[in-house]
């Protein structure tokens, strides 16, 4: 063991920051994202969120996207700033996400909705709302294929996969 750091509350997810300098972990008890200083393992910034978190998606350069219970809404946070960006609607009790990148924007990030049998689509740039498309029963999981042309979803209780064209979310 070459580090051990102390957390001050219980951590319930934990990532590294995409360059490995930092330790993201996230309480649910605590509804909160807490940096630690990789090298030193010294608490960088607590951030206190309006939701406990449950899952985490990064996007390519970096940016968190966060959700979990106690609000239909994703966390943008900027690791890299230690910041809080916005809270964004993303559809009824958010599940599995993930983030659709391609050398040319638009990005979108996918948000299943297990309550409500769909997938929230979002614009990484601005946040906003590009679709809401209609799955089979009970999204669990999003896979974005490699060249990022399909985002495959796993409908639990129906048992089926939904294939979502990237390219027509955004009306093309």
């Amino acid at each position: 063991i070459a580090r051990t750091i102390h957390a001050a509350v219980e951590p319930s997810l934990a990532r590294f920051r995409k360059d490995g300098r930092q330790l993201i972990t996230a309480s649910q008890t605590d509804r909160s994202l807490t940096i630690y200083d990789v090298p030193s393992g010294k608490t960088v910034v607590r951030l206190p969120l309006a939701i406990a978190p449950r899952r985490m998606c990064f996007t390519n350069d970096g940016n968190l996207y966060v959700n979990g219970d106690g609000m239909d809404a994703v966390v943008s946070v900027f690791p890299y700033r230690t910041e809080v960006w916005e809270t964004l609607l993303a559809g009824h009790a958010p599940g599995a996400m993930a983030i659709s990148e391609s050398t040319q924007p638009p990005s979108y990030l996918l948000v299943a909705n297990p309550d409500a049998d769909t997938v929230t689509v979002l614009d990484v740039e601005t946040g906003k709302l590009i679709a809401v498309v209609q799955v089979g029963r009970q999204p669990g999981q999003i896979i974005v294929t490699p060249d990022n042309q399909y985002a495959l979803v796993l409908n639990e209780q129906s048992g089926d996969m939904a294939v979502i064209r990237i390219f027509s979310i955004g009306g093309n």
